[in-house]
């Protein structure tokens, strides 16, 4: 499958947030910031993506090579894009160099890729926005919900991380395996607020209605990447979901950024 030029020019921008979801050995998806994410040629049917600071996502690469990718720019123009990963890092040749010399890896010694692979797309989401306003009228709909969605399960995330998460100037991002696909999805889920130290509310809005799709007691793996930028990843399952307002009840959360990417935080 060939990648749109739409898709191609969103991808192609440096310094903006791209993720990449990938599937464990229990069917549930992982979540990380993936930087090096970027495209080869136009009309190509593959992207290129470098290795770094991406454990777990290697841990299931090689049980899984189904991968889920989205990309988001400055103003909330996103896309995604699915595929399969071809086993086939390298650390020379060209794919391996382009990365390196991206402005992100170029100049900065601890942020150099190890290797280089390629995903062939499947599937593509065309792009679309984030409307600010939509944002902001979102949130006021959720917090007035936070009462009601409270309760008692879940696990205590660190204060630093919900500070995060709370943020309206930050990107929210949601992933998990939908009814009758083999590839994660993934979508911005800006409305996504802290309830409590817990567990979290969101709102199905206009941008992302893939949501609608979630069934309660369903895995999802939420991230929140920072203007610093600095990101952490929570994993929990949903509840109370009623078509658009729901919850997702923390079970464990991992710090997404150096020097502590990977652990486990909660």
């Amino acid at each position: 499958m060939i990648l749109p030029k739409e898709l191609y020019d969103l991808y192609s921008m440096p310094m903006i947030a791209k993720f990449m979801a990938t599937i464990d050995t229990e069917g549930n998806t992982n979540l990380a910031f993936i930087a090096s994410i970027d495209t080869w040629e136009e009309k190509s049917d593959f992207i290129i993506f470098g290795e770094f600071l991406m454990w777990k996502s290697l841990e299931n690469l090689k049980e899984n090579k189904k991968v889920g990718t989205l990309a988001m720019d400055i103003d909330l123009v996103f896309g995604a894009v699915n595929g399969d990963f071809k086993d086939d890092f390298i650390n020379t040749g060209p794919y391996f160099d382009k990365i390196s010399y991206n402005e992100m890896f170029r100049y900065n010694a601890y942020t150099k890729i190890r290797n280089a692979g390629t995903i062939v797309i499947t599937e593509t989401v065309m792009p679309r926005q984030v409307g600010k306003l939509a944002i902001v009228s979102d949130m006021f709909q959720v917090k007035g919900r936070r009462k009601k969605l409270a309760g008692t399960d879940g696990v205590d995330i660190p204060l630093t991380v919900r500070k995060k998460f709370d943020l309206m100037q930050a990107i929210k991002v949601v992933s998990f395996m939908a009814e009758g696909t083999d590839y994660p999805t993934i979508v911005p889920v800006m409305s996504l607020f802290p309830i409590d130290m817990k567990s979290f509310a969101f709102r199905v809005s206009s941008y992302n209605q893939e949501l609608e799709g979630l069934k309660n007691g369903q895995h999802v793996a939420v991230m929140v990447l920072t203007m610093d930028p600095i990101a952490y990843q929570v994993k929990g399952r949903v509840d109370a979901f009623d078509g658009c307002y729901g919850k997702i009840v923390i079970e464990e959360a991992f710090s997404s950024s150096p020097p502590l990417a990977g652990d486990k935080i909660a």
